[in-house]
């Protein structure tokens, strides 16, 4: 949408598409990895419920594969990042296996720790 008063001026909303076009065309070019949140949403009324829209190129999916991620598409390549992600996030800093699963340290009674 362009500015009644002048209709070369772009509004706010088409200036930050337009640099995330940029900023992901200059990464692109350079072949270096680009990943950016375009959106986030979550349902008020159920908070368990919501999203984030990502965008990213194929030198963001190629580092997530050399790095052991997979899936039959690019965007099963970033949900399965983008998940291990979040349980890291969730689970604090916890190491993950090569795998990618994440390795859980539990403190026993005995003041042992127990790994698994």
């Amino acid at each position: 949408m362009f500015d009644k008063l002048n209709p070369f001026k772009k509004t706010k909303t088409e200036a930050k598409s337009s640099n995330i076009i940029d900023e992901k065309t200059k990464a692109t070019k350079k072949g270096e990895p680009y990943i950016k949140v375009l959106d986030t949403n979550v349902d008020p009324k159920n908070p368990k419920y919501g999203y984030f829209e990502l965008d990213w190129n194929e030198h963001f999916v190629a580092n997530l594969k050399k790095h052991g991620f997979s899936g039959n598409t690019d965007e099963e390549v970033v949900d399965h990042w983008f998940s291990v992600l979040c349980n890291t996030i969730a689970e604090g800093e916890q190491p993950i296996r090569p795998d990618n699963t994440i390795v859980k340290e539990e403190k026993r009674e005995d003041g042992k720790t127990e790994i698994s």
